[in-house]
């Protein structure tokens, strides 16, 4: 229902600048048809001087506007560097704010870590350099084995903090798990034994200081947690599961077990997890209405106005590494990953940037609003007048920068969009001595207004209004200039 309004408002402002524009046409058509009446046969050479005048001063006016137009581009590009400026010190605040709170979150595992002792027999040559006889040497390793079925769920609540006149969006995650583990007899090369009194299980997550509770860790089956608290670290330098914490465990062989487990995390902007078992069952809830899926997207997804929530189902066979592996082999995790970012639609920023794009067709039409006006009747702007009049109309996103970053951005399109709506209105009704043609230029100004703003809510038709509003533009400037006289040679 919002959309439909919307979509009409927006129809009833090209409306309102298409009706301003004919207006105008229409009462410049009148002055022209009576400039037309009168008694060519009389004033035949006198006339044809004013013609000759008049197509001299319309030209020269005209290169004016176009050196104008050109000039204006000069304020909009301070504008837009201005604002590329303080959307870089933005994101960097933001980034500052995330690295203290927390950062973006990947969390993987548990993943259950056996350590090992194997042996190598080596050559070696004795001191005489003649005799060579074998050596048995013993070696540490780690086995890394990942769950048989892993369940996730995680439950975002967003949050604001602020830093200055910035704000940054974060949330607090609260997890629960299951991991559920099948251990079978691993023939490895030259294996001596496995250690499974001292097996630890590993959790892995991307900010260790942004952990604010591990709440449960249990073990149901044919295992048992070692006494002692848990410990900073993982051990491990695979990828994805170098940073983290671990706890103590000790494991039968040949057994099954599962591990029940439940933290409290914080980050911003997103949040992802690595698929680590055979068949992993990821469900995201979040108060964020905003989300956007990166990597493997879910299977199931709903959005609504107060959040959304999102499952995956993903089997192994969307990745290349196997569920056990050496730890000395460098495996790395993070090919596959399901991620959803909290995702802030158009930051005001974004939106000023594009409306400074369309500042310079509303300058253009601005002045040719204006030029049209001169036209109809005897006065004459001046160049000032035309300067004055533009940088009113660049003013607009100065203002519009400044008061986005203290007000809502609605309240301060408002209050930017009232100064050149006001003031030009206004300067022209004052310099052409007709508060009609004051009126007109201030309608126009208010459906510009208003499809700009139109264009700046709509993402996804954002292209396809600043067409539209191009194509009436040309219309309307074709239907004024279609009755415009030839030069013809006698």
């Amino acid at each position: 229902m919002f959309n439909i309004i919307f979509w009409v408002l927006t129809l009833l402002s090209l409306a309102l600048f298409g009706g301003a524009i004919y207006l105008v046409a229409r009462a410049l058509l009148k002055k022209l048809n009576r400039d037309q009446g009168t008694d060519m046969s009389a004033l035949e050479q006198p006339a044809t001087a004013k013609v000759a005048a008049l197509k001299n001063t319309t030209l020269l006016k005209a290169l004016t506007i176009g050196i104008l137009s050109i000039v204006a581009l000069l304020p909009l590009g301070i504008i837009m560097d201005m604002t590329s400026d303080r959307e870089a010190l933005y994101h960097s605040v933001v980034d500052e704010i995330g690295r203290s709170w927390g950062e973006q979150q990947t969390l993987s595992g548990p993943a259950l870590v056996i350590p090992y002792s194997y042996f190598v027999m080596q050559e070696e040559v004795s001191n005489d350099g003649k005799t060579r006889h074998e050596v048995k040497r013993t070696y540490q390793d780690e086995l890394v084995i990942l769950p048989k079925k892993l369940s996730l769920d995680l439950d975002l609540k967003h949050d604001f903090r602020t830093r200055g006149i910035y704000q940054s969006l974060v949330y607090n995650a609260a997890l629960k798990g299951q991991a559920d583990f099948r251990l079978n007899r691993y023939d490895i090369p030259n294996l001596i034994a496995f250690d499974n009194q001292n097996a630890r299980l590993v959790f892995g997550v991307s900010s260790n200081q942004a952990i604010d509770k591990v709440e449960k860790i249990e073990v149901k089956g044919d295992s048992v947690l070692l006494s002692g608290s848990l410990m900073s670290g993982t051990g491990l330098t695979t990828g994805g599961l170098e940073k983290g914490f671990n706890q103590g465990i000790q494991v039968g062989e040949a057994s099954d077990f599962s591990v029940n487990f439940a933290m409290t995390l914080r980050g911003s902007q997103s949040i992802s997890a690595l698929p680590l078992g055979e068949q992993t069952l990821l469900n995201i809830h979040a108060d964020w209405p905003h989300p956007s899926f990166k990597g493997l997207l879910p299977a199931e997804r709903e959005i609504t106005a107060n959040g959304f929530t999102a499952s995956w189902n993903i089997s192994h066979l969307t990745r290349n590494y196997p569920q056990e592996f050496i730890k000395s082999n460098q495996s790395t995790l993070t090919e596959v990953v399901a991620n959803a970012m909290l995702f802030e639609p158009v930051t005001h920023y974004g939106k000023i940037e594009r409306s400074v794009k369309y500042g310079l067709l509303f300058i253009v039409l601005t002045f040719i609003m204006l030029f049209i006006f001169e036209l109809g009747q005897k006065t004459s702007l001046s160049t000032v007048q035309y300067m004055l009049v533009g940088s009113a109309m660049a003013l607009f996103y100065l203002l519009l920068l400044s008061l986005s970053e203290h007000l809502a951005f609605l309240q301060a399109y408002l209050i930017a969009a009232c100064i050149p709506v006001l003031s030009v209105s206004a300067y022209v009704g004052s310099a052409t001595a007709s508060l009609k043609r004051g009126a007109i230029v201030g309608t126009m100004l208010v459906s510009l207004y208003a499809v700009l703003y139109s264009i700046l809510q709509l993402e996804d038709y954002a292209l396809l209004m600043g067409t539209g509003l191009l194509l009436v533009v040309l219309l309307i400037l074709m239907f004024v200039t279609r009755h415009q006289p030839k030069n013809t040679v006698q």
